[in-house]
């Protein structure tokens, strides 16, 4: 029997304990998966804390999913590469809203930069004003930047929104209503 085969089944030994409940077992295949499964995630998503956030939530499924796995189906590491790879897809499919802000950002600084040619000073105060705005943004939590950025950025509905981040329309009104008062807030000790 080979090595690699001797892995594959105390692996699937491993699963099957943590299928039971088995703590100590999803420690030990946490040891043995744990590197290997964030350096995929970290070639796939080429952000190292997106990366960790995914590896968490590929051992939390793990460990749900545990006693479904059949080692008949697939081998234990194939198994855990694809969770990994199933959350991958969908982070990434949950962070292209994200990658929209950016230009609307960018046309709106340039155009208020046109507009304001005049006074560097006054073009020094929009492109703060701009940044602080973003950086804002970024520390809502994800529903909510989604669906702001969606709305500044693209100008959707609220509709528009839900259809786009497939999510529904009460959650998108109120990530929103949610975003925009954390907005206020953080807008407010901004400006004290």
């Amino acid at each position: 029997m080979s090595g690699s085969m001797d892995d594959a089944s105390i692996e699937a030994e491993l699963i099957r304990r943590i299928g039971a409940g088995e703590r100590s077992a999803f420690d030990e295949l946490y040891a043995r998966y744990s590197r290997p499964l964030f350096s995929y995630a970290f070639k796939f998503l080429r952000d190292r804390m997106i990366a960790e956030e995914v590896l968490q939530d590929a051992f939390v499924k793990i460990w749900r999913t545990a006693p479904r796995y059949n080692p008949e189906l697939s081998r234990p590491f194939s198994w855990a590469v694809l969770v990994t790879k199933r959350l991958c897809i969908d982070r990434l499919r949950r962070m292209k809203p994200e990658s929209v802000v950016e230009d609307p950002m960018a046309l709106q600084s340039s155009e208020e930069t046109r507009s304001q040619q005049r006074s560097p000073v006054e073009t020094v105060a929009v492109g703060e004003e701009i940044s602080r705005l973003r950086s804002m943004i970024d520390k809502l939590p994800q529903a909510q930047k989604d669906s702001l950025s969606l709305a500044i950025s693209k100008g959707l509905t609220q509709q528009e929104i839900s259809d786009t981040l497939g999510m529904p329309l009460g959650t998108v009104k109120t990530s929103m209503r949610r975003g925009m008062q954390r907005l206020r807030q953080l807008m407010s000790h901004c400006y004290e």
